[in-house]
């Protein structure tokens, strides 16, 4: 592989230099984020854009390596990029290696995630989008120095407002529990991300300004990885937001950690909007 090539690829990506190109009859958009290996030209007669379509996307499971696919829903393009060279002749002498590479490592340096690599095959990746959103990709490339990539904007998830300390005590009264999207770690970790701190506070705020209440803190993930892993994972994410609590004057005899894994979700996990409602941590009131 060309280092050359992944380095103007990759800087291509995160600089986000692309701009809209419109077919005259088919308005065909190329994509903001991702872009085409160096030197191609979109092929605008044989490229699709529709405004919400359904792909399924080929995936392997993290945890048991076992190849699915996830139906994906949103904003649909099918691009066809043909490679050039200077003289302008067809370059036909890039493998597919190198093609997959090449958008590996600027998925990669975008935050982005392999989802699916298959080198006599497809390359599937995600890239996060600044609106919360996930972006999908599946890479496909022929012996003729073509590139069709098939990408799919999935809808952001739109998380719920924090929630005060008089939200959260009126939830609990009525319902017992209330699902805390605005506690946030990080990625495969449980590491709290400072954007939690606000939502934080306000349980600390409803802990000190209602000395009988007793809650246990839940941790629930996705079903990405083996159910022990989540288990832990979860468990793992409980406890630090009760250490966090106690550090701030809560008394940890008010205070229970339980991680419930991938066994409760609320949404489906065929879809990374699913999944991302799935991550999450609830507050349950605890009655004697």
């Amino acid at each position: 592989m060309k280092r050359t090539a992944l380095f103007v690829m990759a800087t291509l990506l995160v600089c986000l230099l692309a701009s809209p190109v419109a077919g005259a009859a088919d308005d065909i958009l190329e994509h903001p984020l991702i872009r085409p290996f160096p030197g191609s030209i979109l092929a605008k007669n044989l490229s699709k854009y529709v405004a919400f379509e359904a792909f399924d996307f080929p995936v392997r499971d993290p945890g048991s390596g076992k190849r699915e696919k996830i139906n994906v829903k949103g904003e649909y393009r099918r691009l066809l990029y043909e490679v050039y060279r200077e003289d302008g002749q067809r370059n036909k002498d890039i493998s597919r290696l190198e093609f997959f590479e090449n958008f590996k490592a600027a998925a990669l340096e975008q935050g982005g995630e392999v989802r699916s690599e298959d080198p006599q095959g497809l390359l599937v990746f995600t890239l996060p989008r600044e609106d919360g959103g996930i972006t999908w990709c599946q890479v496909e490339t022929t012996t003729l120095g073509q590139t069709y990539l098939t990408i799919v904007d999935e809808k952001p998830f739109t998380r719920s407002l924090t929630f005060g300390p008089a939200e959260m005590k009126t939830a609990l009264d009525e319902d017992g529990r209330i699902i805390l999207y605005d506690i946030l770690f990080d990625y495969d970790k449980a590491i709290l991300q400072q954007s939690s701190d606000k939502q934080l506070q306000h349980i600390v705020t409803l802990m000190m300004k209602n000395p009988e209440l007793r809650i246990e803190v839940q941790g629930h993930t996705d079903s990405q990885g083996s159910d022990d892993y989540n288990l832990d994972l979860s468990q793992r994410r409980a406890e630090t937001v009760v250490e966090y609590l106690s550090l701030f004057g809560v008394a940890e005899d008010r205070l229970t950690a339980r991680g419930y894994g991938e066994s409760e979700p609320v949404d489906t996990n065929d879809t990374e909007a699913g999944r991302v409602k799935n991550r999450r941590v609830e507050l349950v009131r605890i009655d004697d």
